[in-house]
C-alpha cells in the first residue's frame, strides 16, 4: 500500500530521557490544574522554560521564553527520499483577562531524511520569544498549524510576573544552562557581557554534569557603594537534604549585576534536586532569595543500582543484541554496578551511527520505544515492551499505516500494522475483548 503521510494514528508518547524531566523555573507558577491550561500537545513533545529578568523601564519585566519542540508533533509528507513538515507557529501572551497582549507567528519547515527522524527531538531548534510585560498573571500559549492538513495544535500554560522594582533588594529567576562563556563568542544568549547555552530542561547527569547558572541582582544601594554582596547557594536533594552548600562573595556591578555560578553534579544520584540563592546585601540591610528546580536523569531508563535493574535493561536489548551479546550481559548480573555500566556503554558504542557525538541516536530511539510501549501497549498483564505490539514495535518503529477493526460482526477486534518499507504486515487479534492483542499473522 502506498503511504505519503507519515501516520500520527498512534502518537509517540516518549521524548529522549533526558527530556522527560522538563521543568519550568524560577517565579514562573506553572500550573496544570486550571482550566485554561488545557492542552493537545503532549507535555513530553515540547520543552518550555521561562526566565524573567527586571526590564529597562519602571515596573517592565523581560520575559524570556525559550521552546523547543519535538518533531513528532509536526505533520510529515515523504518527499523524494526526505521528509518535509510545512507549519505556521504563533507564540502568544494573554493577560487575566483574556487579552492578547503579545504575540509572533512565524512561517518554518522541517525536513528530514528518515521516517525515525520524524520522532526526534531536534536540540538545535531551541527558540526564544522575549517580549516586556508588567506585573500580573498571564498565560502563554503555542498554536502549531499544518500548512498541508490544516490541523492546528496548541498548548497552554499559566505563569505570574513579578515586580522586580519594588523592593530595595531583589533576584531574577535563576536560568540553568549547559556552558556559560566569559569572553567574546558567537553561541548561546548575551548576558551581562556572558554567553549562556541554556539548558531547556534543567536536565544534568553523567556525561554533562557540570551545572552552569546564571541570575541577576537587582539593588537600590548607592551607585558608589563597593562593599561586596554575600551570596550562599544551597542544593537540597529530593528528600530535602541540604546536600550542598557553599558561600561566597560577589562584585558588586551597580544597581544591576549579573552573576554565573558552576556546580559539579557527578556524584548526585538521580532525581529532582532543588536550587536555592540566597543573597545579603548590607548597603540596603536586605536579604532576597530565589530557587528552582533541576533533574539528574542517568542515560538509561533504568538506574543501575540493583541487580533487579540490570536484569530488566539486559532482557530489554534482546530485540537488538546478538547472542553472544546478550549471554555476556547475563553473565554481569552480579557484577559491580561500575563493570555494569560499562558493559552498557560497549554495548551501545557499538550501534553508534555518530560516534563523534556525545548523542548515541540509535540509543535514544530504542529507550524511546521502550517508553512508548510501556506507555501504550501495557496489557496488565505485564510491561508493555514485552507484549506483542510492544515488541514489533521497538524492533520497527512505528507503523506506517494502521488498519483497526474493533467492531467487526463475527469477528474479535484486530489491528493490522502495515510496513511499507520493509514489505510486511502484522495482523494483531485481541481475543479476550480487553485490549491485549497478540500476534496473530505476518504477511
Amino acid at each position: 500500500m502506498s503511504f505519503q503521510i507519515v501516520n500520527r494514528t498512534i502518537k509517540y508518547m516518549g521524548v529522549m530521557f533526558l527530556m522527560l524531566f522538563a521543568s519550568f523555573s524560577g517565579a514562573m507558577a506553572w500550573s496544570s490544574t486550571e482550566s485554561k491550561d488545557q492542552t493537545d500537545i503532549n507535555p513530553g513533545q515540547a520543552v518550555v522554560d521561562i526566565v524573567t529578568f527586571r526590564g529597562t523601564t519602571i515596573d517592565s519585566t523581560r520575559i524570556d521564553c525559550y521552546y523547543r519542540l519535538s518533531n513528532e508533533i509536526f505533520n510529515f509528507i515523504k518527499s523524494g527520499d526526505q521528509f518535509v513538515a510545512k507549519f505556521e507557529l504563533s507564540i502568544l501572551v494573554i493577560d487575566d483577562d483574556d487579552y492578547q497582549v503579545s504575540a509572533e507567528t512565524v512561517t518554518d519547515s522541517i525536513v528530514v531524511e528518515t521516517a525515525d527522524e520524524t520522532f526526534f527531538m531536534d536540540e538545535s531548534r531551541a527558540k526564544l520569544y522575549t517580549t516586556y510585560l508588567p506585573p500580573g498573571k498571564f498565560r502563554l500559549e503555542i498554536k502549531l498549524y499544518d500548512l498541508d492538513s490544516g490541523n492546528q495544535k496548541e498548548m497552554a500554560r499559566s505563569f505570574e510576573v513579578p515586580n522586580y522594582h519594588k523592593e530595595r533588594l531583589s533576584l531574577s529567576d535563576i536560568q540553568f544552562a549547559g556552558l556559560i562563556i566569559k569572553e567574546s563568542s558567537n553561541i548561546g544568549v548575551d548576558r551581562r557581557g556572558m554567553r549562556v547555552v541554556p539548558n531547556l530542561s534543567h536536565a544534568f547527569g553523567e556525561d554533562h554534569s557540570d551545572m552552569y547558572i546564571y541570575y541577576e541582582v537587582y539593588t537600590k544601594a548607592a551607585i558608589d557603594n563597593q562593599r561586596p554582596l554575600t551570596v550562599e547557594y544551597k542544593i537540597k536533594s529530593p528528600t530535602g537534604r541540604v546536600v550542598l552548600k557553599r558561600e561566597e562573595q560577589l562584585k558588586r556591578q551597580g544597581s544591576i549585576g549579573g552573576y554565573s555560578g558552576k556546580f559539579d553534579t557527578g556524584d548526585f544520584s538521580q532525581g529532582e534536586y532543588t536550587l536555592e540563592i540566597q543573597v545579603d546585601d548590607q548597603a540596603v540591610r536586605k536579604r532576597a532569595k530565589t530557587k528552582s528546580k533541576f533533574f539528574i536523569t542517568w542515560r538509561f531508563l533504568l538506574p543501575l543500582t540493583t541487580a533487579k535493574n540490570f536484569q530488566e535493561i539486559t532482557e530489554q536489548l534482546r530485540y537488538v543484541a546478538k547472542n553472544e551479546e546478550f549471554d555476556e550481559l547475563k553473565e554481569l548480573k552480579e557484577a559491580p554496578a561500575d563493570d555494569q555500566k560499562l558493559a552498557l556503554e560497549a554495548f551501545w558504542s557499538r550501534r553508534d551511527p555518530t560516534p563523534g557525538t556525545i548523542r548515541n541516536e540509535n540509543m535514544v530511539m530504542y529507550y524511546r520505544r521502550i517508553e512508548y510501549a510501556n506507555e501504550n501497549f501495557n496489557d496488565g498483564l505485564g510491561k508493555g515492551w514485552r507484549s506483542d505490539q510492544g515488541r514489533i514495535y521497538i524492533v520497527y518503529g512505528p507503523p506506517d499505516e494502521i488498519e483497526r477493526y474493533t467492531f467487526e460482526s463475527r469477528s474479535y477486534p484486530y489491528q493490522i500494522w502495515h510496513y511499507t518499507s520493509i514489505s510486511r504486515s502484522f495482523m494483531f487479534v485481541d481475543f479476550d475483548g480487553y485490549g491485549r492483542y497478540q500476534l496473530y499473522r505476518v504477511n
